[in-house]
């Protein structure tokens, strides 16, 4: 029993649910907090975007399911409205980079900056289509601005963090 536990905690999974705690709390606190020009990056997204351009399709709409999940029982949206727009944003950034073999850094974070910004003009449309008002604005394109610059920023390292989160064995030094 006590070995099946330990292979259920370094299970890939087990650590991607704890590194999107890390980063949701981060979001919701230090990104909450930190507007470049007045809006807020969405580190969750660049995050999804990562996972999606570092592994394929499915991973990154798995990967972007769980962070929108968590996302939405935070927000006080309906549940669902980020995991979808989440998971096309993970499917997207892999879609971008499917095309290339081995696909060189600059090209990833590329597809990471330009699907977490594509998320963040999908995110007001799909809340207008469950019916929030007031979500459809021009300011739209600033936001998605500021995401994609953070992207540029931020895709590098978080590029590195999903590799590690996601990779199927964890090898462990004896």
């Amino acid at each position: 029993m006590f070995e099946r536990l330990l292979r259920a905690v370094a299970s890939r999974w087990f650590r991607l649910i704890l590194v999107l705690l890390v980063v949701l709390a981060l979001q919701t606190t230090l990104f909450g907090d930190l507007r470049p020009f007045g809006y807020a990056v969405q580190v969750l997204a660049i995050f999804v975007a990562c996972a999606g351009a570092s592994h394929d399709v499915r991973i990154g709409l798995l990967v972007g399911l769980i962070a929108g999940f968590m996302y939405d029982a935070v927000l006080a949206t309906p549940l669902g409205v980020s995991a979808m727009v989440f998971a096309m944003v993970g499917a997207l950034s892999a879609i971008l980079v499917q095309p290339f073999r081995d696909p060189p850094w600059w090209l990833r974070v590329m597809a990471v900056s330009v699907a977490a910004a594509g998320g963040e003009v999908l995110m007001p449309l799909m809340k207008s289509v469950v019916g929030l008002d007031g979500w459809l604005e021009a300011r739209i394109a600033a936001i998605a601005a500021v995401t994609l610059i953070g992207g540029l920023v931020l895709a590098w390292p978080l590029l590195a963090v999903s590799r590690w989160t996601l990779q199927e064995k964890l090898t462990l030094g004896r």
